[in-house]
């Protein structure tokens, strides 16, 4: 027994200086792994925003949805992400037929607020790093109004992206809110600049958002009517904490069927209310409007860009079925990629309704791109998407792929003039023709 306790007493410094080279070994590692995983960071968002800075130096020039930066050959490799269409799978949203405005400021100078919208403050053009295209953001206790768009018919959907950005401490002070409203201008201010200064006596639709902390963030509808009486007014509803979307892209869509108005937010539906807009209202502006608080301007920041209105209610079974041709621009991908966009879910899953309907119709599916971007690779591109268009029927709505076949034709069947952003988003399509 006392040999034992003499080994115990000669082993006890080896056993403890082993254990610390342990410890220090450990955390050498720890720290080595934390070390490459935020220098594979910095690289990611680096050649990200290298990307986003050089973007306007290709071929026939500006940043756009077609282009591809490399070239691949063979069968087209579509990469989709089960999780982000599974987030969006009660996503009913099905946008408008013909699109009669569209905005991503990518002819807009950096630094500057967008050259046709009107404010009462200060917006700048800007990019985000990590986020492809351009960004107006908004400062606080500021307003910013589209250019007029057209008459809006009394079916008409609205889309944008907006992202939040917060880089105060925290402190218990109020967040400002961030208000979108559809509105109706008088005839000849085509600046906006009268309505602006003097904004009562017309038709509004507003939506405020609050991203307060958990369960306390609010989203309030209000609409008015021309004689400055308030229409339609809810108390703030509760929804999840806003806080959690900071620094990442918010999908927001509306759809407006006469008094009935409906609003998603990243795929959830915050409102179904049937008589919320004023009967036989028209609009023809899109305002953004954000308020003020204690943080300072640079601490806090809404951006908005991709901005698409769209009118008429598509009926797919009719174009498919009984004319035998179905175009849509509501399934979107990622800039420069084939890979789909989640917010694209409710149109797929109306198509994919009306093939499982009738499953004797065999489609072939073909992409199209515009006119921006090196021809070739558009072709590529165009083909591409239409694949994965297929895959996506195939596996995420269990369309047999025996019975849809693929091409693209990429820039070379343009339905619309490549001039203007709106002529652009429509040839940017993909068609479905019954076989």
């Amino acid at each position: 027994m006392r040999r034992i306790f003499f080994l115990l007493l000669l082993l006890l410094p080896v056993l403890c200086f082993s254990q610390s080279v342990l410890g220090k070994l450990g955390r050498k590692v720890k720290d080595r792994v934390e070390q490459r995983a935020d220098e594979g960071a910095d690289k990611v968002l680096d050649e990200t925003e290298n990307k986003i800075k050089s973007g306007g130096k290709k071929n026939k020039a500006k940043e756009n949805n077609n282009s591809r930066d490399t070239s691949v050959t063979g069968e087209p490799q579509v990469v989709q992400n089960p999780e982000a269409f599974k987030s969006y799978s009660r996503y009913d949203f099905v946008p408008g037929e013909e699109i009669v405005y569209a905005e991503d400021y990518s002819q807009d100078v950096t630094g500057e607020l967008p050259l046709k919208w009107g404010s009462n403050n200060r917006g700048e053009t800007q990019t985000i790093a990590g986020l492809p295209g351009k960004w107006m953001r908004a400062y606080q206790a500021g307003r910013f109004v589209s250019p007029y768009i057209k008459k809006l018919p009394e079916n008409f959907t609205a889309e944008f992206d907006m992202v939040m950005n917060f880089t105060a401490p925290e402190k218990s002070w109020i967040f400002p809110e961030f208000i979108f409203k559809l509105v109706n201008t008088p005839a000849g201010d085509d600046k906006g600049r009268n309505y602006l200064a003097e904004s009562t006596g017309i038709t509004t639709v507003k939506i405020a958002i609050a991203p307060e902390e958990e369960g306390a963030s609010t989203i309030c509808l209000r609409t008015a009517l021309k004689e400055d009486k308030e229409y339609f007014s809810n108390t703030p509803k509760e929804v999840k904490n806003f806080r959690s979307y900071f620094g990442k892209p918010v999908h927001i869509a509306v759809w407006v069927q006469k008094e009935r108005l409906r609003l998603w937010i990243n795929g959830e539906k915050i409102y179904d209310i049937p008589q919320a807009v004023p009967a036989n209202s028209s609009f023809n502006r899109f305002e953004i409007e954000t308020a003020s608080s204690n943080y300072e301007d640079e601490q806090v920041g809404y951006f908005v860009s991709n901005i698409k209105f769209a009118q008429g209610a598509p009926d797919m079974r009719s174009k498919l079925i009984t004319e035998g041709k179905l175009v849509t621009t509501g399934i979107l991908f990622d800039v420069n990629s084939d890979k789909i966009k989640a917010e694209s879910f409710g149109v797929l899953q109306e198509i994919a309704k009306v093939l499982k309907d009738n499953s004797s119709v065999k489609v072939k599916i073909i992409g199209h791109t515009d006119s921006d971007g090196e021809d070739a690779k558009n072709l590529d591109l165009s083909k591409r998407r239409a694949a994965s268009v297929k895959q996506s029927l195939t596996t995420q709505f269990g369309i047999e792929a025996s019975r849809m076949e693929t091409d693209g034709k990429g820039e070379l069947q343009p339905v619309s003039d490549n001039n203007s952003k709106e002529g652009k988003a429509q040839n940017r399509r993909v068609e479905f023709v019954k076989q």
